[in-house]
């Protein structure tokens, strides 16, 4: 792999590292500063390097280590969470099977999203 390439996935990894912290906390430079407490760099470095700034050192191994064991740490919460909601869902659904169940026939068309005469209009 070229020593480009390697920096542009690295780029990648720590843009989505920061975009997902930003969301948790809700500021952009307040997940700056996290991931670069977590990666072990400036939050200056971080904001640098993801913005192609010509000045910025290209990270050290260290730092490309720690950049890719937080993405995979991100990846794995991400990971767990999803199939977390989906079994949280499935419950969800299984219970409103259950209900619906003893409505018959008549019921279940009207509780099914896609039936009646308004299809995809207000009535």
């Amino acid at each position: 792999m070229s020593a480009a390439a390697l920096t542009s996935i690295t780029r990648s990894a720590l843009s989505a590292l920061v975009e997902r912290e930003e969301r948790r906390t809700g500021s952009r430079m307040v997940a700056y500063e996290v991931v670069a407490q977590t990666i072990g760099a400036s939050s200056s470095w971080v904001r640098a390097f993801l913005s192609r700034s010509e000045g910025v050192k290209e990270p050290r191994i260290t730092l490309f280590q720690n950049i890719r064991a937080s993405y995979e740490n991100l990846c794995s919460r991400v990971e767990r969470e999803n199939r977390e909601d989906e079994r949280r869902l499935r419950l969800i659904k299984g219970e409103i099977d259950a209900v619906t169940e003893g409505f018959g026939e008549q019921g279940r068309r009207q509780a099914s999203p896609i039936a009646g005469p308004f299809l995809g209009k207000d009535p």
